[in-house]
């Protein structure tokens, strides 16, 4: 399991690649839900505006994702993504022995 501590506000992501946004400069991961209730696509792009690759997110889902460098920008098939850059780390279950 995965604790999230937010480090921007949540917006809902753009949807064209000359529009595309980081999530936070300076943050990992961002928090994609999709609040829509159809299937979206969120694509990945570096620096240099090159597409990396896409996910589909089902219509609720929550996804953690992890950008790989921080300058990475992404872009949604519907502002109804909302996108939320911050940090994350391993969280327990329960009491470990």
């Amino acid at each position: 399991m995965l604790a999230f501590a937010p480090g921007t506000m949540a917006a809902g992501l753009p949807t064209t690649k000359e529009t595309a946004i980081t999530c936070g400069d300076v943050l990992d991961y961002v928090r994609l839900v999709n609040e829509s209730n159809v299937v979206q696509t969120v694509t990945t792009m570096t620096s240099g505006d090159v597409e990396m690759g896409s996910i589909r997110l089902q219509p609720g889902e929550v996804m953690i994702l992890w950008k790989r460098r921080q300058f990475h920008k992404m872009y949604a098939s519907s502002a109804e993504v909302i996108g939320t850059g911050g940090m994350v780390r391993p969280s327990g279950l329960g009491t470990t022995n």
